[in-house]
C-alpha cells in the first residue's frame, strides 16, 4: 500500500506542476484577451456544447445560478457572448457564442495546444495515447465532493 500512495502522491506532485505551468504561461502570454479564468471556462463550455442555460453552466461550474447569470452579464458586455429565447421554452434563455467569443476560445486554445505541445511531443505516440485514455478514465470517474456527500446521505 505504501508503494501506492508514493506513486499517488507522484502523480500530484506532476498534476500541480503542469497546472502552475500551464497558469503561469496562458494567463501571462494571453495578450490583448482579457479574460479570468473562469470566463475562459464558460467560453470554453460553451464552445464545446453551441450553447446551454445558466443553470447547465452554474451546474457545469459548481455555482449558484444568480452567479452565473453575473458572469454571463458581464461576458454579454464584452461582445462574446449573447442570449437568446429557447425554440421550445418561452421562459429559458440560451446562452451562446458571438464570433468574438468563438474567435476569443479558438486563439486561447491554439495558443493552449502550442504550449503543451512541446511536453507532449517529448512522449511516443503510444506514451500520448495511453495519456490521454488514461486521463480521461480519470476525468469520468470524477465526482464533486459535495455530490459525492449528498449521495452517500
Amino acid at each position: 500500500m505504501e508503494s501506492r500512495d508514493k506513486q499517488l502522491e507522484q502523480f500530484v506532485d506532476c498534476f500541480q506542476a503542469i497546472g502552475r505551468f500551464m497558469k503561469r504561461n496562458q494567463w501571462s502570454n494571453q495578450g490583448a484577451t482579457e479574460i479570468t479564468k473562469t470566463q475562459w471556462l464558460i467560453l470554453r463550455f460553451l464552445w464545446k456544447h453551441d450553447g446551454c442555460t445558466i443553470g447547465q453552466l452554474a451546474e457545469r461550474l459548481e455555482v449558484r445560478s444568480s452567479s452565473m447569470s453575473q458572469m454571463i452579464d458581464r461576458l454579454e458586455l464584452a461582445g462574446t457572448v449573447f442570449r437568446e429565447q429557447d425554440k421550445n421554452d418561452a421562459r429559458t434563455r440560451i446562452v451562446k457564442l458571438t464570433d468574438t467569443g468563438r474567435e476569443t476560445i479558438t486563439s486561447m486554445k491554439n495558443a493552449q495546444v502550442e504550449m503543451l505541445a512541446g511536453p507532449f511531443n517529448q512522449l511516443t505516440l503510444e506514451e500520448q495515447t495511453a495519456l490521454v485514455e488514461i486521463m480521461q478514465k480519470m476525468t469520468s470517474s470524477l465526482k464533486p465532493q459535495g455530490r459525492q456527500r449528498q449521495e452517500g446521505k
